[in-house]
Order: structure tokens, then C-alpha cells, then sequence
């Protein structure tokens, strides 16, 4: 089994500098997600990248889930509107809220979720924490748990005392396909006013949406475009984190231009920027373009988020890439950016716009990447 917690939100996040109000962990790295991965994957290029974008400190309190009216989790089946009181101490940081999920390997399917809240004292809510090692999971054991709200599989039902660290269990339904059943938890030992405002939470359970291999507090992606039928990238008109203007024209320049798409919190794409950067420096003499798109720099509305952006900025100059690192258009490169859930994905575009071969997911070496690369050139020069 994967377990995925808030603890690889934060820790990803503190990665490459600046934290932001994560409500839940981030989409799938192709080649990892686990948080013992990220000092390795960010030692880069023989350089001390790590020590720069992992050294340091950071507030566990920044990380946790924000107070909204209420919380949907389609994956879950689950809808929760706290109450004014709860929400209230939330907002105040007397209350930390975080989420934990649990998923089978084979099969990527939810084992078990949940929503915790817990008591923060100003000791904690002020706490400074090494961005590595294990002062988060310190950080979390130190608190107070109050309860929690989850869905659980057969097996994990067997579990729950161990599994929410709570000791009284109340179900509150099962999913229509029978798999899974919803508890509230609490701890007997808890503050009873605090107690009973977790059993004042409104909880709606509905049909459980497909689950799309990313986190399960996640919103369901649109998947109704498959990205890979699309076989151009259209005219756009984009801005670079170096500030530039960048249209389609980008790839004129080349007989073929790899467009790596990676996510500033992901190890296995950073680690790869180097290797990349490379592959360009040896290549482009024989008409072989790379270009980058960061996809977290923005959301699913189009609006850019200026801290993302920052990391990314960083990104390029500690990896001492040269190649352009691109913001998604509007058009999301006329639909081909939809969808991706694993990163980092790479395909490759042809000097007329157009989507050729074949799609990779995962990071690979420079060895690799040019064996891919002299296989796609001769595909193009046929």
C-alpha cells in the first residue's frame, strides 16, 4: 500500500522554496510520491540543489486545510459543511484540519480517507520545522486528534482505532456499491465541546466518482478530450517564467522540439531537468528543441499562480536550464495539456506545430532520452 498524507504536500511544497495553503496532497509524480525520495530526487547536476531548495525551515500550521463554507470530495463520495464554531477555530488556528488517504498499489483503488481535526496550541501553531526529516510527522503525533470523518474498505474497518487514532466510532453509511463504509471518530479523552461540534458536521454521501489516479481530495479531471488524439498544437500566445512572449513559433526552429510538461512540486521531473538540459546543449545542432511546460504555474481557470511561478523560476536558474520553461495558454496548447495526471509527461512537436510520435511518462536519463530522441528524428526526416 501508498500512504499519502499532508505530509508530502508540505514537504513537496517546502522543496522548492515558499509555502503555500495546500488542502490536500498533489497529483502523481510518475516515478514517485514518496516523501523519502525528495532530497535524493532534488540533488541535481552534481550540485547542492537540495541544500538550496530543501534546506531550511517551515510552519506546519501554513500547510493545513483553509476554513470554506464546505468541502466535496467526489473520489469519496463525501460532502462536509462544518459548523460556524468549528470553522471559526479553523480560520483561528486553534483547530488544525489536515487529510490522510490510504490506496492499494495494485490497483490504485482507496483503501481508506480521512479528514482529522485536531487541537493546535500556539507552541505548535507557531512551530518552525526542517523542510526534511521527520519533524512534520513529529509536528502531527504532538497534536491533540479530535475526531475524524472517513470512508473505509472491509479491511480497513477492522482497523480503526489504530488507523484514526481515535477510540469511539459512529457509522454514518456505506457506499452504494456495498465496499466501503463512512465513520465519524473521536477520542473519548477529547474536549467534549470540541467533541460534539465534529458531530454537529453536515455529511452528504453521494455516488463515489471513478477514481482518476491522483489524490482523492482531488476534483475530478475533464476527461472527456484525450489529450493524445490531439495532433497539433494550434496558435497560442504564452508568456515564459523568463518573462518572454512565446507563441508557436517556438518550435519552428527546430526538425523537432521534446515538450517536457512537469509540476514544480514533482522529484522525478526536477531530477530530470538536468539531464534535459544536456540532451538540448548536445542536440540542437542536429535541429532537436526541448521545451518545458510548468503546469502548476496555473489552475484549471487559467489564472496564474505567481508562486508557483516563483519556484519555477528558481527551478530554472539552480538547474542552469536553458531551454524555454513555458506557461500554460489559454488554450492549453489547443487541449494537448488536459487531463495529465502523472508526471512528468513528454511528447514531442514537429517545426509545423504538429504532435508526432509517441508519449512518454516518467522521467528517464540522458542515455535514454537520446535514444528516444534519434528514434523520433528519423520517424520525422522519413
Amino acid at each position: 500500500m501508498k500512504l499519502r498524507t499532508q505530509k508530502i504536500t508540505a514537504l513537496m511544497a517546502a522543496a522548492v522554496l515558499g509555502i503555500s495553503a495546500f488542502g490536500s496532497v498533489p497529483v502523481t509524480a510518475a516515478e514517485s510520491t514518496e516523501t523519502a525520495d525528495i532530497g535524493e530526487a532534488m540533488a541535481v547536476d552534481g550540485d547542492a540543489v537540495s541544500s538550496d531548495l530543501v534546506a531550511g525551515t517551515f510552519k506546519p500550521s501554513d500547510v493545513t486545510c483553509k476554513a470554506q463554507d464546505s468541502y466535496e470530495y467526489p473520489f469519496l463520495g463525501l460532502k462536509l459543511s462544518l459548523s460556524k464554531e468549528l470553522l471559526k477555530q479553523i480560520k483561528d488556528q486553534s483547530i488544525a484540519m489536515l487529510t490522510t488517504e490510504d490506496l492499494e498499489n495494485q490497483t490504485n483503488a482507496v483503501t481508506y480517507a480521512y479528514v482529522s481535526w485536531s487541537k493546535m496550541t500556539e507552541e505548535q501553531k507557531n512551530a518552525e520545522i526542517q523542510k526534511m526529516g521527520t519533524g512534520y510527522d513529529d509536528w502531527v503525533a504532538s497534536l491533540d486528534r479530535i475526531g475524524t470523518i472517513g470512508v473505509y474498505d472491509e479491511a480497513s474497518q477492522k482497523k480503526l482505532d489504530e488507523i484514526t487514532g481515535c477510540t469511539e466510532h459512529k457509522e454514518l453509511g456505506s457506499s452504494s456499491d456495498g465496499k466501503y463504509k463512512y465513520y465519524l471518530s473521536t477520542n473519548k479523552d477529547a474536549d467534549e465541546k470540541l467533541t460534539k461540534e465534529l458531530g454537529k458536521i453536515k455529511t452528504d454521501i453521494t455516488e463515489m466518482a471513478p477514481y482518476q489516479n491522483i489524490s482523492v481530495f482531488d476534483q475530478p479531471q475533464d476527461t472527456s478530450v484525450n489529450p493524445e488524439d490531439v495532433k497539433s498544437v494550434g496558435k497560442f500566445e504564452t508568456t515564459g517564467i523568463d518573462g518572454k512572449t512565446y507563441t508557436e513559433k517556438v518550435f519552428s526552429d527546430y526538425d523537432l522540439t521534446l515538450v517536457n510538461v512537469f509540476t514544480t512540486w514533482c522529484s522525478p521531473c526536477v531530477k530530470e531537468i538536468p539531464e534535459l538540459q544536456e540532451l538540448y546543449k548536445e542536440m540542437k545542432d542536429k535541429g532537436v528543441g526541448v521545451a518545458g511546460v510548468v503546469l502548476d504555474t496555473t489552475d484549471e481557470k487559467g489564472n496564474q499562480d505567481e508562486e508557483a511561478v516563483k519556484k519555477a523560476g528558481i527551478l530554472q536558474e539552480k538547474t542552469k536550464a536553458k531551454y524555454p520553461f513555458l506557461i500554460p495558454d489559454t488554450t492549453m496548447m489547443n487541449g494537448r495539456l488536459q487531463g495529465i495526471s502523472a508526471f512528468p509527461e513528454t511528447f514531442f512537436v514537429d517545426k509545423d506545430g504538429n504532435i508526432v510520435g509517441d508519449t512518454y511518462t516518467g522521467s528517464h536519463t540522458l542515455d535514454e532520452w537520446k535514444e528516444i530522441v534519434e528514434k523520433e528524428l528519423k520517424n520525422v526526416s522519413k
